[in-house]
C-alpha cells in the first residue's frame, strides 16, 4: 500500500470514529429540536446542542479533506474544491455539489452567526439534524468506493 493510500485508510478510520460521536449527538439532540421553548433549555441541553454542531462541522470538515484525498488519489484537478465535488458526484459519492455546499454553508452559519432567536436556533440545529444522515451517507458511499478501487477494508 502507498503512503497516500496509508493516508486515505487513516482518514477513513477517523472518519468511523467520528461518525460513531456525532450519531451519539444527534440521538442527544433530536428530542432537543422539537422542543418549542428553546430559552427553558436546561445547561445538558445547550451542551449535547455544542458537542452536535462541533462534532457535525468536523465531520464534515473531515469527511471533505478525505474526499480531497481520494481526487488527488485519481489524479483529478483538487485546486477548487468545486473540481472534488464534481468527481465526488461523477463517483456517485454526493448526490449533488449542490447540496454538498449546502450543508456547508448550514455548518458555517450555526459557526458564525450567535443567535439568540430560538426560532433561528431551532432551525439551525433542526436543518443539522436532517442533514446528518446525509452526511452519514456519504461517508457509507466514500467507504464503499475506497474498498472497491483500493482494497481499504471497511
Amino acid at each position: 500500500m502507498t503512503d497516500h493510500l496509508s493516508l486515505i485508510r487513516n482518514k477513513l478510520q477517523h472518519l468511523a470514529r467520528m461518525r460513531e460521536y456525532l450519531a451519539y449527538s444527534l440521538s442527544q439532540v433530536e428530542p432537543i429540536v422539537q422542543k418549542q421553548d428553546w430559552a427553558a433549555l436546561s445547561p445538558d441541553q445547550h451542551e449535547s446542542l455544542a458537542a452536535f454542531r462541533v462534532r457535525f462541522s468536523e465531520f464534515q470538515e473531515h469527511l471533505g479533506k478525505a474526499m480531497r484525498a481520494v481526487a488527488i488519489e485519481e489524479e483529478q484537478d483538487v485546486e477548487l474544491f468545486g473540481s472534488v465535488l464534481a468527481f465526488m458526484e461523477r463517483l456517485q459519492v454526493i448526490d449533488s455539489a449542490d447540496h454538498w455546499k449546502l450543508i456547508r454553508e448550514l455548518r458555517n452559519a450555526v459557526n458564525h452567526e450567535y443567535e439568540d432567536d430560538g426560532d433561528r436556533l431551532a432551525e439551525f440545529f433542526g436543518l443539522m439534524a436532517t442533514e446528518a444522515p446525509v452526511l452519514f451517507g456519504y461517508f457509507g458511499r466514500l467507504q464503499a468506493h475506497c474498498a472497491s478501487a483500493y482494497g481499504i477494508a471497511q
